[in-house]
């Protein structure tokens, strides 16, 4: 029950770092293209991580967010 629990909350957490990076991009005017390639990603790499696909999230996160200029 517990990792159940444990594992719903990561997979919100990756929902909610993926919308954040969609946001910010979709902000900036960037496509996934731009961004993977200021990330030094495939595109296909950025659309699974605004997916909520990807985890850990948070080494990506910081990628993506340092590549437009969003953190330092």
């Amino acid at each position: 029950m517990v990792f159940d629990q444990v594992t719903e909350a990561a997979r919100h957490e990756a929902e909610d770092c993926g919308r954040l990076v969609e946001f910010t991009r979709a902000e900036q005017g960037w496509t996934r293209a731009q961004l993977a390639e200021a990330a030094g990603v495939t595109e296909i790499d950025v659309a699974q991580f605004e997916s909520g696909r990807i985890s850990p999230v948070e080494p990506m996160l910081t990628r993506y967010l340092r590549a437009m200029g969003r953190t330092s």
